[in-house]
């Protein structure tokens, strides 16, 4: 009987002496987002993604602990550091663990799959004895969506363009739209030029053949190719040519849709034939004009906004020159009977107006009421806009085209053919109209929005735990709904580890205490520790911005310590539509104890 006592005796002892070691360091908080990237270098790109702190027990010295921190799946260690591998730190009191010192510890965790995981961490001492209870949070990790990129648009050579030996002996100059949106890594375009030979349409030669010309350019939109054209065309070997240009990523593979490739495009060369010469053309001119390429730029006013590139040709068919400068007078042109709004009353490219009445002047049009056309490159009475266009000849320009309703719209580029009749009221005009095809932006919402946060005063520390401030929070040009605060980090590093007092409660750890503002349109809540909210009594302007009167919590503290303290709020708005937009705001303060 007194050996079975002894031994339930010393049991007791070993239970309570494992209880002990188990409690001399208390996980205090530990947050792990959600959704994590696949990458683990990617997560301290992540907000707060991962942030531990943790706390000593008052009496216990440590010497040296450990942190263990693994990833697991389905109770599996997929990778993370172990017992034997974590490297020894220094003592601590109170530590809180950022996301960029906690990967740092698993460093044979490189990429994740898709799927559901935990994350769990457990500190050791030196002697390889678990000093604190393993805490485990779960994450997920889900495939990034892929962006919409459209990819690139040809610009020139025009689609169909017809060379002469002598113009295509010299460098020639390609040129395309970028990637849209832009993406945020590197872009590499690559141009690839193919000949057709006898029976191959453009398709089949760039299955079948190989380039003859191939360049790769770094985040530029054109490149020039030499000697694409080194002699007479021999059979098998036609004179025309194909071309398109793919974007790659650092790592060589496509971005955006149609796997990054453009819709190819084509040019010919027209040799040189005495034996054969040209048929005469018959009198007059033939035009066409088309709308190249657009893009999308930034919301303007709150008005869809397109930079827009296009040309005008006077083709290989005509005998006589178009004259296309706004700069020429021409005596006895009737007045424009409706010039429509603005100051440019004579460029070159309009909006089609629905009505067209024969009276009017070279190179003016009707405008449409539903947008508005500026920054005209070049300017059309510019010494840069030709007089006039010969035969199989070409005008590149540009333009912007601002709109409220993105509705269809057609464009008229105004030439008038140089010749006999061009003083008499039957002029003979090549007016061509090609219409705009809308390309796919991206979602601006918040870049139509700006959101200011200023302070009322200073950080102060009241004294009883808490730093007090009052925040502005200002945006326009939208009306409100809600005012979101998240206490996405916070770091309090004293002077001395002893600095700290023993402390169990976590809520003095970064925790917002008060969240109240003096604006009668809001009232506040706070729904929990690390957020506050604001909620708006309808839809209310704060452009003068909405005083918010904030106190975070802190560790305490032994009188007479110094500390500094970091932490970081994310503001979150909702608007009248309810778009939602948001700004990081980070803030310092240091505590001064008493004077030394």
């Amino acid at each position: 009987m007194k050996k079975l006592q002894l031994l339930l005796l010393l049991t007791c002892f070993a239970c309570t002496a494992a209880l002990s070691q188990i409690s001399q360091i208390k996980i205090v908080s530990f947050q792990v987002k959600n959704i994590l990237p696949a990458k683990i270098d990617d997560w301290i790109s992540v907000p707060a993604a991962l942030i531990l702190t943790a706390q000593k027990a008052p009496t216990v010295q440590l010497k040296e602990p450990k942190l263990v921190i693994q990833i697991k799946s389905n109770g599996a260690v997929i990778c993370g550091n172990n017992v034997a591998t974590a490297n020894p730190m220094s003592p601590f009191d109170v530590k809180t663990f950022t996301t960029n010192e906690l990967t740092g510890m698993m460093s044979n965790c490189t990429v994740l799959k898709e799927g559901s995981y935990q994350l769990c961490i457990q500190f050791y001492n030196q002697d390889r004895i678990a000093i604190s209870n393993e805490v485990c949070k779960e994450f997920k990790v889900e495939s990034a969506k892929a962006e919409d990129y459209a990819p690139p648009t040809l610009i020139t050579p025009e689609n169909g363009k017809t060379y002469t030996e002598a113009e295509i002996k010299r460098p020639l100059s390609f040129r395309w739209t970028p990637l849209v949106p832009k993406p945020r890594d590197p872009v590499t375009y690559r141009l690839k030029v193919w000949q057709l030979m006898q029976g191959q349409n453009g398709t089949a030669a760039m299955k079948s053949n190989q380039p003859i010309a191939t360049k790769d350019v770094e985040n530029i939109t054109q490149a020039v190719i030499t000697n694409i054209y080194t002699g007479p065309c021999k059979p098998p070997y036609l004179c025309e040519f194909i071309w398109s240009v793919q974007a790659l990523n650092k790592e060589g593979k496509p971005v955006g849709r149609n796997n990054g490739t453009s819709e190819p495009w084509s040019f010919s060369v027209k040799e040189n034939n005495p034996t054969n010469p040209p048929q005469a053309m018959m009198a007059g001119a033939n035009a066409e004009f088309k709308i190249d390429s657009a893009v999308c730029l930034p919301k303007q006013n709150g008005l869809f906004k397109y930079h827009i590139w296009g040309h005008y040709k006077n083709m290989v068919s005509s005998s006589n020159s178009i004259l296309i400068n706004d700069a020429l007078n021409f005596t006895g042109y009737p007045a424009n009977p409706n010039p429509g709004p603005g100051t440019n009353l004579r460029n070159n490219i309009r909006m089609k107006s629905g009505t067209y009445n024969g009276a009017l002047t070279m190179n003016d049009i009707l405008e449409a009421s539903s947008g508005t056309i500026s920054n005209i490159t070049p300017l059309p009475a510019s010494g840069f806009t030709p007089a006039s266009l010969a035969p199989n000849s070409t005008h590149n320009f540009q333009f912007d085209y601002t709109t409220a309703t993105n509705l269809p719209v057609q464009f008229t580029y105004y030439g008038l053919v140089d010749d006999a009749l061009k003083f008499n009221a039957n002029r003979n005009a090549r007016n061509e109209i090609d219409s705009l095809k809308y390309p796919k932006c991206p979602c601006s919402a918040c870049d139509e929005v700006t959101i200011n946060i200023g302070m009322q005063g200073n950080i102060t520390n009241n004294g009883n735990g808490g730093l007090n401030f009052t925040a502005l929070v200002a945006s326009a040009p939208k009306k409100v709904k809600r005012i979101r605060a998240e206490l996405v980090y916070f770091d309090m590093k004293p002077e001395n580890e002893n600095c700290i007092t023993c402390n169990k409660n976590d809520s003095y750890f970064g925790n917002f205490i008060n969240a109240a503002t003096t604006n009668s349109n809001f009232t506040s809540v706070i729904p929990q520790p690390h957020s506050a909210q604001l909620d708006a009594l309808g839809d209310i302007n704060i452009s003068a911005g909405v005083p918010i009167n904030f106190t975070v919590s802190i560790p305490p503290m032994v009188s007479c310590c110094n500390a500094e303290v970091n932490f970081c709020i994310r503001y979150v708005i909702t608007y009248e539509d309810c778009t939602v937009c948001n700004k990081l705001v980070c803030y310092n303060y240091k505590i001064t104890g008493c004077q030394k």
